[in-house]
């Protein structure tokens, strides 16, 4: 958890010359890597109990082991968007549409 304070994501979008609708992400990113943190300790121990290969004809591809590697990953992208100061993630804007997401 960083010390100099928590960032929070804000996403702003203006459709078509109509006002700014302006969402902030309720919880904090690194409450949220908090979650996530906890999610992996669960999924790790269902991996003791999964098995590594899938079934031969599996209805769904998706296992807990894959599960668990993607949280690994979202939870690495949460810790490089928390890392730094605030800064804008992405700022888009075409002939319609604007979007901006911040990191503040």
């Amino acid at each position: 958890m960083s010390n100099k304070g928590f960032r929070s994501l804000w996403i702003r979008l203006q459709i078509e010359d109509k006002r700014f609708i302006t969402i902030p992400f309720p919880i904090p990113l690194y409450i949220f890597e908090d979650l996530l943190d906890s999610f992996l300790d669960v999924l790790i121990i269902a991996c003791f109990f999964a098995p590594k290969t899938p079934a031969p004809n599996p209805s769904s591809r998706v296992s807990v082991h894959l599960v668990k590697e993607l949280v690994v990953a979202v939870m690495s992208l949460l810790r490089s968007l928390n890392s730094d100061e605030p800064y804008d993630l992405v700022d888009v804007a075409t002939d319609k549409v604007k979007v901006l997401i911040k990191i503040r």
